[in-house]
């Protein structure tokens, strides 16, 4: 199960990868810009940050028990 959890959020994140190359294509060449790009590089960003915040809580979690149980 773990490798095709892997496979899929290594997938989405190369399609979050293609979206944002074609919303930049479209924004900034004469090439039309779809608004499924936007949407897609938008809501991208805000999974991808809100995985990486909740893997910073869970080291840091990690870390602050590893410390109290030295110190007890």
């Amino acid at each position: 199960m773990y490798a095709a959890l892997y496979r899929f959020a290594v997938g989405a994140y190369l399609l979050w990868i293609l979206l944002t190359v074609v919303h930049l294509v479209g924004r900034f060449t004469p090439a039309p810009s779809f608004r499924i790009a936007h949407l897609g590089v938008v809501v991208g960003a805000g999974v991808l940050t809100l995985v990486g915040a909740a893997k910073l809580l869970r080291n840091g979690y990690e870390r602050a028990a590893r410390r109290l149980d030295e110190r007890s």
